[in-house]
């Protein structure tokens, strides 16, 4: 794959082309994702304020206590909708529901390990771990292309 830059002061606004034998190539439409997860965002509560947070932030998304928290690298944010809202949202952004009460970001997944009851332990390039329960490992290991 060929990366080119042009710069100059004549645009107007940053604009990215992708040219491609097939749009539909799984390496390119990863590629248009992440493009556009840049752009979006979520709107969260921290204490008392209103904050926007980008998804490329997010390392992964929980429920407790029917309350939806946000963990990003420096913070935890806390988001109004559900957690199974916020599923059908991000599940085209790299997204990944990996328990009853978590949302994964793949992105920030640096490895995966099999646990002795048939889940698997999810290790974040934070160092952090997650579980990945039983139920929802077929579509992990689908997702993550084991």
């Amino acid at each position: 794959m060929k990366i080119i830059i042009e710069e100059s002061d004549d645009y107007q606004e940053n604009e990215i082309l992708i040219k491609c034998q097939n749009q539909n190539d799984e390496e390119i439409q990863r590629i248009i994702q992440n493009i556009q997860s840049l752009q979006t965002s979520l709107i969260c509560k921290k204490e008392k304020a209103y904050l926007r947070i980008y998804l490329e932030n997010i390392l992964y998304i929980e429920s407790i206590d029917e309350k939806t928290f946000l963990y990003t690298i420096d913070d935890v944010y806390e988001a109004s909708q559900k957690l199974y809202e916020l599923e059908q949202n991000l599940q085209s952004q790299g997204f990944l529901r990996i328990s009853k009460s978590c949302i994964l970001n793949l992105e920030y997944l640096q490895h995966v390990r099999a646990l002795f009851n048939g889940k698997y332990e999810a290790t974040l390039t934070n160092n952090e771990k997650l579980t990945i329960n039983r139920s929802y490992v077929p579509a992990f290991k689908k997702a993550f292309g084991l």
